[in-house]
């Protein structure tokens, strides 16, 4: 799908144009989250990067494995 909203990541302003902040000039960024799936490819490669930055702590590995 093909977003049209963006949003500058300087002044947080909201904007159609594709190029630059018409406001600051500041670079533009899709608003939207990610869609959402239930079967999540990449859940253990999430858990491992928080696990390593100790986002998260857990004493012994989750037993997930997708």
């Amino acid at each position: 799908m093909n977003w049209l909203l963006r949003k500058c990541s300087k002044c947080g302003r909201y904007t159609l144009s594709r190029d630059r902040c018409p406001y600051c000039g500041g670079e533009l960024i899709v608003p939207h989250p990610p869609r959402f799936s239930p079967i999540d490819k990449y859940v253990e490669y999430r858990l491992e990067e928080k696990l390593s930055k100790g986002i998260i702590k857990l004493d012994e590995k989750p037993p997930y494995k997708p």
